[in-house]
């Protein structure tokens, strides 16, 4: 059994298991500013809190941590743009 990607391709039910949503979104949250700035305008993908991919888009990024982390599921991102973060008042 496997878990669909919103972006294509699937988690293997043994490795969903590693896959700590909570933990990963409080990586996330923690490094997200340093993440706009470095990262702005890609993807990127991580395991284990160490960013293993960086990418044009999601499926990439997801594709190159397939190849370097295969027995690892990764948390695929899409980093936004300092400017996208701007809110007019």
């Amino acid at each position: 059994m496997a878990i669909k990607k919103p972006y294509g391709g699937e988690i293997a039910m043994d490795k969903q298991r590693d896959f700590d949503l909570e933990k990963m979104d409080d990586w996330y949250t923690a490094h997200f500013e340093e993440l706009v700035k470095k990262y702005g305008g890609k993807a990127i993908a991580v395991v284990e809190g160490k960013i293993v991919a960086v990418a044009d888009t999601e499926k990439e990024a997801d594709q190159m941590a397939r190849e370097t982390h295969p027995d690892d599921a990764a948390l695929v991102l899409s980093i936004p743009m300092e400017e996208e973060l701007v809110c007019l008042l």
